[in-house]
Parts: structure tokens; C-alpha cells; sequence
């Protein structure tokens, strides 16, 4: 399988927030592809949510990232949030101790986007 397959990332407009959708593994091979595409939305939106409801594999170099883009969205401007973390990425949220570190939107933010 080729590596590019391994990931798909959606990117929907909400209001002013772009909505990522990454789909399959998150890993050292399709980490630039993701990065990039945080990237962009940080430019056009005030607001990043990242849907993780569909990642079936996270590393490390996920997690860094959710924790780098939690640890660089400051209150009130370039926020960025994590959705529905799938059951794979909670597990590694949790033995990984990092929960207090990152950034989840809400329950009503959820209702608006799931």
C-alpha cells in the first residue's frame, strides 16, 4: 500500500473554523501531510478542530503534534481543538498522561460539528 493511502485528511469550512478530518494512520510517514494541511487552516481560520473519529493508528509524531498545536494556540486567537478522539488516539492520550496538555473543544462544539 502505498504511503500516501494510508492517511486522508478532509478539510471542511465552519463558520470561522476549518474542520480537519484525518482518516486512517498518523504516523512518521504521513505526519508532513498533516502538518501541512494544520498549517494552512491556522491561516485561514481563526479557529482548527481536528476530528480524530477516524484514525485508526497514531505514533509519537501524532501525538507531538496534537501536543505542539495545543501548546501554541493561544486564548482568544489561532485556537485550535481536538474532536472526538477515536479509540486508538484516547488510549495513547491516556498512557501517554498528556490529557491536561491538550486542547478539546467542548461537548456543544461537538454537537455543532459531529
Amino acid at each position: 500500500m502505498a504511503r500516501a493511502a494510508l492517511l486522508r485528511i478532509t478539510v471542511e469550512p465552519l463558520d470561522d473554523a476549518r474542520v480537519i478530518r484525518p482518516a486512517g494512520e498518523i504516523d512518521v510517514s504521513t505526519i508532513t501531510k498533516l502538518r501541512r494541511e494544520l498549517d494552512a487552516a491556522r491561516e485561514e481560520a481563526p479557529t482548527t478542530l481536528l476530528d480524530l473519529s477516524d484514525v485508526t493508528f497514531m505514533d509519537s509524531t501524532g501525538l507531538h503534534l496534537l501536543l505542539k498545536a495545543s501548546r501554541e494556540s493561544p486564548d482568544g486567537q489561532g485556537a485550535f481543538f481536538i474532536l472526538h478522539p477515536s479509540p486508538v488516539v484516547q488510549r495513547l492520550i491516556d498512557l501517554s498522561g498528556t490529557a491536561s496538555l491538550l486542547r478539546f473543544a467542548d461537548p456543544a462544539v461537538e454537537e455543532v460539528v459531529g
